[in-house]
């Protein structure tokens, strides 16, 4: 079942994600990620709307891609795990390779 306005199941998995409006020079981790998008928990976020310059570090593989921030919440350092700070991006003309990536991962659709 979807939360939100999610269009995808997320599956909660830890990444770094680097990012920023120009180039990835911010670093947060990711708390969930689907084929249509991303949580990504940082300190740092950027207003609905801007779209960024991310690189998604796994395990086996570093992909970059670009996403449009849809919602973005900034508090204390202390509530990022929590989830509650943060930015949600949904991934805008993700690669064909990225994509069969997170399907081998087991990244909900």
């Amino acid at each position: 079942m979807t939360r939100g306005k999610q269009s995808s199941k997320r599956a909660r998995r830890r990444v770094e994600v680097r990012y920023g409006p120009d180039q990835p020079q911010f670093i947060g981790y990711s708390g969930n990620v689907s084929r249509s998008g991303i949580m990504v928990r940082a300190i740092r976020v950027f207003a609905p709307g801007t779209v960024l310059n991310l690189e998604l570090k796994f395990p086996d593989g570093t992909f970059q891609v670009r996403g449009e921030v849809v919602w973005a919440r900034e508090g204390p350092v202390q509530f990022l795990s929590t989830g509650r700070v943060g930015m949600g991006i949904n991934f805008l003309q993700p690669s064909a390779e990225f994509l069969g990536y997170l399907e081998r991962a087991g990244a909900p659709r």
